[in-house]
């Protein structure tokens, strides 16, 4: 590797592991430490962002074998320690560069950074749990530890897709969620310029770049981007945005005139998609739980110039109908989820998934779902959609909600994605079919 480690840079990494585990996307945070330090751009940011990527596709079993090697749960640690140990599991038992001046000194400085805050006896685990590896590397003691290590997924999670997937297509999904340039896009605000004019400037700073061929005004690219050099995402002209996540607001719709809910609204995406889709001439309602994250959705529709049209409200979306008082012709309900369709942009979201997650956040979705549905005026439509790939978070939500609400239609969907084989009139994206997140959608119509 040749590179080498200096205090600011290995306390920039640690840094970000640390604020990582509070503030999401790890991306994100990543950037703004590394700028603060400024490794940003250079070949520590390059190769600082590999470990961290590495760091989240396997983080279960690095948790494991710390337990089983230095008898240490990192789970049950404050975030600076557990990222200290999963790092030395990393580097122990992973590495591929295979530098161990490199390694030495990273985890030197891991090590006195934990010791100034926590003390000698986790520090000095960090150190033993590295050398521990690199004199007798872990090996996977069962059938289920090998298909975790090798797909980089919980066995709760590969057991869920070979129900649905034959085993070619459990591996492809697991090589599309691994992948280290994961693509990725932008919605382009047609409110302020097109996307041929996007293109220009993206191909300008030497990105790869193309328009989707499933979704309109939508533009995908590969690699990474200078966003202080990328004007069009200052001025509001694009908004980063999965392609799967830009079909939502096409598939819902919206006009003029109408008055339209967004259930689950910040950070504002889909939300301002939809006052877009209106030519901000509609009053469309971001509801979200915490007013920190609705500041996010105001600053994006100042951004993109549909602030007029946009009003935030602070709410718990399982008591919508008491918070908001007209019928909506239309209502937006993308609900908090497993997020297990977008594990190449949350790589550490496989780890948090357990049956009990799953059904706490199948009881809360299912409770707006019903919210949703007072909400709609006769002949309004309602659009569930969710970044899961499990039937438990779609499928099964949905056909639950026909059986639970009264007068609710599905309205088929055939395109921009594939039918769901698991309920008719609904669809799916799959990462590794669409190469975009994992998402499923429902359209509902409220009968007269």
């Amino acid at each position: 590797m040749g590179l080498r480690v200096e205090k600011k840079h290995a306390k920039a990494l640690l840094e970000a592991l640390e604020l990582a585990e509070h503030y999401k996307p790890f991306q994100e945070v990543k950037r703004r430490v590394f700028h603060k330090y400024g490794l940003l751009g250079t070949r520590y940011d390059r190769v600082f962002t590999a470990l961290m990527y590495r760091l989240y596709r396997l983080q279960g079993i690095l948790d494991r074998i710390a337990a089983q090697r230095v008898g240490i749960n990192p789970e049950r640690l404050p975030a600076a320690i557990r990222q200290s140990l999963r790092l030395a599991v990393v580097l122990g038992q992973f590495d591929e560069a295979g530098d161990e001046e490199f390694n030495n000194t990273l985890l030197r400085f891991a090590s006195l950074f934990v010791s100034k805050r926590f003390g000698t006896e986790y520090a000095d685990k960090v150190m033993q749990l590295y050398r521990s590896l690199r004199r007798s590397p872990w090996q996977p003691s069962s059938h289920r530890e090998k298909l975790e290590l090798e797909y980089s997924m919980p066995w709760i999670l590969i057991d869920a897709l070979r129900k649905l997937l034959p085993w070619d297509e459990v591996r492809a999904f697991a090589e599309s969620i691994n992948t280290r340039s994961p693509i990725l896009g932008f919605r382009v605000n047609t409110l302020k310029a097109s996307t041929e004019e996007v293109l220009e400037e993206l191909h300008g700073l030497g990105v790869d770049a193309w328009p989707s061929e499933r979704v309109p005004n939508h533009v995908r690219y590969r690699g990474g981007i200078d966003y202080q050099r990328f004007r069009a995402l200052e001025e509001g002209k694009v908004v980063p945005q999965d392609e799967a996540s830009a079909a939502a607001g096409l598939i819902l719709g919206a006009r003029p005139g109408e008055i339209i809910y967004d259930l689950c609204a910040a950070p504002g995406g889909k939300t301002t998609h939809l006052a877009e889709l209106a030519m901000s001439q509609a009053l469309v309602v971001g509801m979200d739980l915490r007013p920190d994250r609705l500041a996010r959705l105001r600053e994006l529709a100042m951004r993109t110039g549909t602030f007029l049209s946009i009003v935030s409200v602070a709410g718990d979306a399982r008591r919508a109908s008491t918070i908001l008082t007209r019928s909506a012709h239309r209502v937006l309900l993308d609900p908090p989820c497993t997020s297990t369709g977008s594990l190449a942009k949350y790589p550490e979201a496989r780890w948090r998934l357990t049956r009990k997650t799953v059904r706490e956040h199948v009881e809360k979705q299912r409770a707006m779902l019903l919210e949703a549905v007072k909400l709609l005026r006769p002949g309004g439509r309602l659009l569930y959609t969710v970044c899961s790939i499990l039937p438990e978070e779609g499928e099964y939500n949905i056909s639950w909600l026909l059986d639970n609400a009264k007068g609710i239609e599905v309205v088929p969907l055939e395109e921009p994605y594939e039918p769901s084989q698991l309920l008719k009139g609904t669809m799916r994206s799959w990462p590794h079919r669409h190469q975009t997140s994992g998402f499923f959608y429902a359209l509902l119509e409220k009968q007269s």
